[in-house]
């Protein structure tokens, strides 16, 4: 038994990683990558599937047109490759070609989501799928739904333990410093220009707080250096910098869930409304904001009140008592499958 994985954004190789082990080690199962060479995707791949190999397909556009003409394309390379490949079923998460490409050559397939509203991605592979598992609502008979989130595949307690250790690799103190995650402008995210950026650096400096800075657009680095602990990519330890942290600022959605769901409360400053957040922001461990004013409100509003141990006591709670293990849902659904 084979399962092809199509690896699209550096979140995805996390959400698979333990799912493919507990295949391969439990039920004999065999597993080839593909990836899209897009940021930061390919120096991870290469760190957390060390000596693993794969083969990279395609290329990245960050805009419509290009997303549409590359899309096009990287299926015909997909279907390319998949011909001369023996293999049972390809699963990815929102995916961009491997789910037509299955299609067409009459094999199954299993992609995960949990961006609905994001209909280009979705209506691209939701007529071509197999089985679509997601913990949004279902729409129609072949989704799946699970309780949940995705970052749940790497950041349940039955795989994941914070290492305060990576700490003392710069120097820094639980909750006593910020995480603030860079999203260069997109589609789908509200970037901070860089100007509001600095202010709200100075901001946190000025309560006694550390930085810890991820910058997507790296040309920034000299411009912020001195004033933040600047992240070198890829982070030995991101995950346990999210856990410590006292709070997390950031436009990408799946970093503002990873440090709720890690016990860190998290401000999300990105344009997307997504349904997948809502549970998140009804338990108050995360919160959307728009504009630098208010965002430097709603920090001080988390620090000063202690949000922290009360989002680690919300999340903890609702991982024990409401949610899935969704390495368990992965592994479930492929099983179904390919048995």
């Amino acid at each position: 038994m084979k399962i092809i994985v199509d690896i699209l954004h550096p979140a995805d190789i996390h959400f698979f990683r333990n799912a493919l082990r507990i295949l391969k080690v439990d039920y004999g199962v065999d597993f080839e990558l593909i990836a899209l060479p897009r940021h930061g995707v390919i120096p991870l791949l290469e760190k957390e599937y060390r000596g693993m190999p794969f083969t990279r397909i395609g290329k990245y556009e960050s805009s419509i047109a290009g997303k549409v003409c590359c899309l096009m394309q990287r299926t015909m390379l997909i279907m390319k490759h998949l011909r001369y490949v023996d293999f049972d079923v390809v699963s990815s998460f929102g995916s961009y070609g491997i789910a037509q490409a299955a299609y067409f050559l009459r094999k199954p397939s299993v992609i995960f989501t949990d961006d609905i509203e994001y209909k280009f991605s979705f209506y691209s592979f939701k007529p071509f799928s197999t089985r679509i598992v997601s913990p949004c609502q279902s729409i129609g008979q072949k989704m799946i739904k699970y309780r949940g989130f995705k970052e749940l595949a790497y950041l349940h307690p039955n795989y994941f333990a914070p290492n305060e250790e990576v700490l003392a690799e710069y120097d820094l103190k639980p909750s006593k410093y910020v995480f603030l995650r860079e999203v260069t402008r997109t589609m789908d995210c509200r970037y901070l220009p860089e100007g509001q950026l600095a202010s709200i650096c100075h901001y946190l400096s000025d309560m006694g707080l550390e930085v810890v800075l991820s910058l997507e657009n790296k040309s920034l680095r000299d411009k912020f250096e001195g004033q933040c602990i600047i992240l070198k990519e890829p982070v030995s330890d991101i995950h346990s910098l999210l856990h410590y942290a006292s709070l997390t600022v950031s436009s990408g959605g799946t970093m503002v869930r990873e440090s709720c769901l890690l016990g860190t409360p998290a401000i999300y400053t990105g344009r997307r409304e997504m349904s997948v957040n809502r549970e998140l922001e009804n338990k108050s461990c995360l919160f959307r904001v728009n504009g630098a004013e208010n965002l430097k409100e709603k920090i001080k509003e988390i620090i000063k009140n202690r949000y922290k141990d009360r989002t680690q006591r919300v999340i903890r709670e609702a991982i024990q008592n409401e949610w899935d293990d969704t390495t368990k849902v992965i592994v479930d659904n492929l099983l179904a499958i390919i048995r």
